[in-house]
């Protein structure tokens, strides 16, 4: 399946580039700004065999949990009974539940129903992990999986790459020179043993609004490199760094931190739970009242394991 992509350009800027979506991947994920990702959902949306599932939700609120379900399940004549739904998305506890009473997000988990039961040629879903807690986000990941099983074509856009990471496939980046396959592919064990010695190192130096701010070690929560750029997370704010990656690693290294994936560096003691989501994909959920995510990389778990002891 191939989609059209029309070019945008206002006062001589192109704020949507021209390009075509072919499906060979069972999930596209697409990581691109607001700003190009509104545009891009406007033209998605006047395209009637696509199905777009935004935050504006669809549900009705007076009635239950499970009146809900059963009322989808007739509309688009599904194939699995209405108490299958309910426990395909984890809504057993809360069945005779009425809508209104459901927390926002168990609304949104809710809402992606519609595009579960429908049989267009594509289902697109718009930032689907936005706002979702870790047990909604696992639930979401299960619908993706059990949709990707049936091979339905699905295209995911969002501006937060650790979400589209945790998803799999294909990543793309859009930006106005058009689409480009990011490289986050699993990384190869690295040969060459990292130095040893020990390094003693104070502070790190990063960039904000024009002033530079050195953080210690123990202060930072995890490192993310990004299309080539370093940023140093702290408390969770991001704050440019002109180090590699590798070069942050060997420094580091004897501050425990740990190179948990090919574009992440995390800082082990703010390590508070290893979420699985599938067999294949893996977070870190840092402490703190952001509880900020990181993956992990499949090939990087037992390494882990070994370090932390479990």
């Amino acid at each position: 399946m191939q989609i059209k992509i029309d070019e945008v350009i206002e006062l001589g800027e192109v704020l949507l580039p021209h390009f075509l979506l072919d499906f060979e991947q069972a999930i596209t994920t697409i990581y691109t700004d607001v700003t190009r990702l509104n545009f891009l959902k406007k033209q998605l949306l006047n395209n009637k065999s696509i199905y777009v599932h935004t935050q504006q939700l669809g549900y009705y609120e007076r009635l239950t949990v499970e009146e809900t379900f059963r009322f989808y399940n007739d509309l688009y004549n599904g194939k699995q009974s209405t108490a299958q739904l309910i426990t395909e998305f984890g809504f057993e506890q809360q069945r005779k539940t009425r809508v209104s009473e459901l927390s926002m997000t168990q609304r949104q988990v809710l809402s992606f129903i519609q595009p579960y039961l429908d049989e267009k040629k594509l289902l697109v879903f718009i930032e689907p992990f936005q706002n979702l807690q870790q047990n909604e986000r696992k639930i979401l990941m299960h619908i993706l999986t059990q949709l990707k099983q049936v091979h339905r074509n699905i295209l995911i856009l969002s501006n937060n790459l650790e979400h589209l990471i945790s998803v799999g496939d294909e990543i793309f980046r859009l930006d106005e020179d058009g689409l480009h396959p990011l490289d986050v592919k699993e990384e190869q064990a690295d040969t060459a043993p990292i130095e040893t010695t020990q390094l003693k190192i104070e502070k790190i130096p990063t960039k904000k609004n024009d002033k530079i701010i050195l953080f210690n070690p123990p202060e930072i929560d995890y490192i993310e490199s990004v299309e080539g750029e370093v940023y140093i997370y702290v408390a969770g704010e991001g704050y440019l760094c002109a180090w590699t990656l590798n070069e942050l690693e060997k420094r580091l290294i004897h501050f425990g931190f740990f190179r948990c994936h090919r574009s992440y560096i995390v800082n082990l003691q703010k390590v508070r739970e290893i979420i699985s989501w599938t067999r294949n994909s893996y977070s870190l959920v840092l402490q703190g009242a952001a509880k900020s995510e990181v993956p992990l990389s499949r090939n990087k778990l037992s390494e882990l394991k070994e370090i932390v002891g479990i």
